[in-house]
């Protein structure tokens, strides 16, 4: 019998999602002989229905968790910055709530019954139900993993001490959820800048162990943009986008926030009054929609995307939703990226070896690390809100208005290892199969 496998992404967001599907098919390519079924846990409908058009024929199933009401996730205030109150607030009141329907729905779904291997993205409720089940009699513990970027127990606590919203309650759910997470058993973090150097220092204190292990590389790289749109890379993704010449593309990732909708809005009007020297691809539904971009499927042979061309600004583009894969394969197509510092974002442009511009992300410590790092490392250039509201064309391009290609970024990430998912598929087999003894 084959591998039964689990997976469970956090759900502030789809980054951590984009790297299951990532995690998944490397684990079908390298091991799909010992693999019987690969299993994605998640609770919100927006995630199922993301993950459900991610796997082709690999026999993945996704379950959902009915019941459960995530309770860690980042809340925005109207003009777009972090609410890092409202996000306490919702954390102090629910999250002991939220770790027991987790449970709950759990034990009902019977998804841990006979999984050979779990591996969890930043989920403490499944930390602690793995650890609790492991506790009863008769159960046999499943190896279990957890891979992420972050902490939550951390992040939050630094979003707090920033604030000044340090007080009894807030401490007492924060430690909640750093004593489910001390009980992980294996912690693999990235490395800089997609997991901030001070993670490493408390995923040892709460593990009690001299260090974390790190990946030896991000995530990705071109040979997936290969299966699924053809070889080479970047001409094929290129084509894909309906780009016949040997100008650059910038890629605007984005949006959902006054901030970003208004300056975006402006940004595309400008590029309609003085067409630009280069490509632009945005993603921006809400701008697509604006604009009346007529959206057409093409397809691969890994999949499909939708596509939009700007009915006034031919060089213009809008990406719709992608099947078959995430949008990590499209970065081989790119040159520029403007965009904030999430780090599902940072991984997918280092791995493709595209220079960033970042703009800034208030009250959001782990963004804002993430972009120290970026900046540290020579990886990206920053722009703070009032840069990108005030000049975002002028960040991104010369005064001849050509587009900045920042070689130095780039060379810089040449140094940075990539396609690390291999290495963690064969870990991962290692711990299953040691477990299975």
């Amino acid at each position: 019998m084959g591998l039964r496998i689990v997976m469970a992404p956090n759900e502030d967001g789809l980054g951590t999602s984009a790297w299951v599907v990532r995690i998944v098919k490397a684990l079908w390519e390298q091991a799909s002989a010992s693999i019987g079924e690969i299993r994605v846990v998640v609770t919100s409908q927006r995630l199922a229905d993301f993950h459900a058009t991610k796997y082709g024929s690999a026999p993945v199933n996704i379950t959902r968790l009915e019941g459960v009401t995530n309770a860690i996730e980042l809340k925005k205030k109207p003009t777009g910055v972090v609410d890092v109150a409202s996000t306490l607030q919702e954390t102090v009141e629910h999250y002991l709530a939220y770790r027991r329907t987790y449970a709950e729905a759990l034990e009902r779904s019977r998804v841990l019954q006979g999984a050979d291997l779990i591996i969890d993205l930043g989920v403490p409720p499944l930390i602690r139900a793995i650890a609790a089940q492991a506790g009863e009699k008769g159960r046999r513990r499943p190896a279990h993993l957890t891979v992420c970027d972050h902490a939550w127990g951390h992040t939050l606590a630094q979003m707090a001490a920033q604030q000044g919203l340090r007080n009894p309650q807030t401490a007492e759910a924060l430690d909640c959820i750093r004593r489910d997470e001390s009980l992980a058993h294996e912690v693999t973090v990235f490395p800089a800048p997609v997991t901030p150097p001070q993670l490493y220092s408390y995923w040892a204190e709460v593990l009690r162990i001299p260090r974390v292990n790190v990946l030896p590389g991000l995530l990705g790289g071109p040979r997936w943009s290969e299966r699924w749109a053809g070889r080479p890379a970047r001409d094929a993704v290129r084509r894909l986008l309906g780009i016949e010449d040997e100008l650059p593309v910038l890629h605007i990732s984005g949006g959902g926030t006054p901030v970003w909708d208004e300056t975006l809005g402006e940004l595309i009007a400008d590029y309609i009054r003085r067409p630009p020297l280069y490509h632009v691809v945005v993603f921006n539904p809400a701008e697509a929609r604006k604009a009346g971009a007529k959206m057409t499927v093409r397809r691969t042979a890994g999949g499909a995307i939708e596509l939009g061309p700007h009915p006034r600004c031919e060089r213009l583009k809008f990406l719709g939703s992608i099947i078959g894969e995430t949008y990590h394969v499209l970065f081989a197509g790119f040159d520029v990226v403007l965009t904030r510092a999430g780090g599902a974002t940072v991984n997918d442009a280092i791995a493709m070896r595209v220079p960033m511009v970042l703009v800034e992300e208030r009250n959001h410590w782990q963004v804002e690390r993430i972009r120290e790092e970026c900046l540290r490392m020579g990886l990206a250039r920053a722009a703070s809100l009032e840069e990108f509201s005030r000049r975002a064309r002028a960040l991104v391009e010369t005064a001849q208005g050509e587009l900045i290609m920042h070689a130095a970024a780039r060379a810089s990430m040449e140094r940075i290892a990539r396609e690390a998912e291999q290495w963690l598929v064969e870990h991962l087999l290692e711990v299953a199969a040691r477990q299975r003894q």
